[in-house]
């Protein structure tokens, strides 16, 4: 249902299996690790799989994957964990302190609520009731992040009735009992909420659903109630089910049911390009972020070595400056695209 990374060396898995897992990936951990799929697998293979760091159990009663954000600057201590293999060794001995992290996901009995859970220590720390929100039925897309503006967290969901609302933790709340106030609702869509990416810093929101609306929402510093999207468009396509932003803030992608991959101007909403190569919906869709702290490292040295050192680190200046875009269909082919 999802897969996001936690520091470079991590991937956090949720499957329909009502698992979410926690996976060393570190550059050397990559080396000899199977690559057969395991419906190609013969009994006999023996394959060594990644180093699964946590499992926890969680709801995939849905359509919704977890959301996670930093838990501000804390180090968390190094745990004991089982191997793969059922053998207890210490985390400590295989990765470095990594920084503590807060997960969202949609709570199994209460359709309009959501859990907080704190990594590493697989705690939940907090439960958002559905309260009136249950009857906006099933949440569909979430984000949790810590909004600098106000200094507080917030919890931005999307509901199956198209409807959505902004939450922040109240303040001088200590674990495990957070209280959260609402600081804004607003129904922009007439057919369920499908995604939900924040605008750079957190300042606002777009959405995207079964009908073919994409709205644009400023986050409150104040509660606000019902609110008016700031920016909302009908593109006269339909079924839009993944959306993201890229990493600037300036524009933003979505993979469609008819197909295509879209790209909008995140401050017009306006149709910019339209990526037309998959056979089947598309139903995924990513931005690489620009790493410009490499990107301008590669750029000064540029100057040294020869012709053919020169040519390369130009291409890897290239590389580490371009914003790809990655699509997935169900025609279960990945394609990389590069515009703007």
């Amino acid at each position: 249902m999802g897969i996001k990374d936690w520091e470079e060396t991590r991937l956090i898995t949720h499957g329909r299996d009502h698992k979410l897992r926690i996976w060393q990936v570190s550059d050397t951990d990559m080396e000899g690790l199977s690559k057969v799929l395991p419906a190609d697998a013969k009994k006999d293979d023996e394959t060594r799989q990644p180093w699964l760091v946590h499992s926890m159990d969680v709801n995939a009663l849905n359509f919704c994957a977890f959301a996670i954000c930093q838990d501000s600057d804390q180090q968390t201590q190094p745990q004991v964990q089982l191997s793969t293999a059922g053998t207890v060794e210490s985390e400590a001995e295989r990765t470095p302190t990594t920084k503590a992290l807060l997960l969202a996901a949609p709570n199994g009995l209460d359709q309009g609520g959501v859990d907080v859970f704190h990594l590493p220590s697989e705690r939940r720390v907090s439960k958002l009731q559905g309260g009136k929100e249950a009857n906006a039925g099933m949440v569909m897309a979430l984000r949790i992040f810590q909004n600098k503006g106000m200094n507080r967290l917030n919890i931005a969901i999307g509901y199956e009735d198209g409807s959505v609302a902004v939450y922040a933790k109240k303040e001088q709340n200590v674990m495990p009992v957070w209280i959260w106030e609402k600081m804004m609702t607003a129904r922009p869509h007439k057919q369920p909420v499908l995604s939900l990416d924040l605008l750079k810093s957190a300042e606002g929101f777009i959405t995207s659903s079964a009908d073919a609306v994409v709205a644009k929402f400023t986050i409150p510093n104040t509660k606000m109630g019902v609110v008016e999207a700031e920016k909302a468009v009908n593109t006269k396509h339909a079924g839009q089910q993944d959306l993201k932003v890229r990493s600037d803030g300036r524009v933003f992608s979505t993979a469609g049911w008819d197909k295509n991959v879209r790209v909008y101007s995140a401050k017009t909403l306006k149709e910019l390009a339209i990526l037309q190569w998959h056979q089947e919906g598309c139903y995924a869709v990513a931005f690489a972020d620009v790493l410009l702290e490499i990107a301008g490292q590669n750029e000064e040295e540029l100057v040294k070595g020869n012709v053919m050192d020169r040519m390369k680190q130009e291409r890897d200046a290239k590389v580490h400056n371009t914003h790809w875009i990655v699509a997935g269909s169900k025609d279960g082919k990945i394609s990389l695209w590069d515009v703007y």
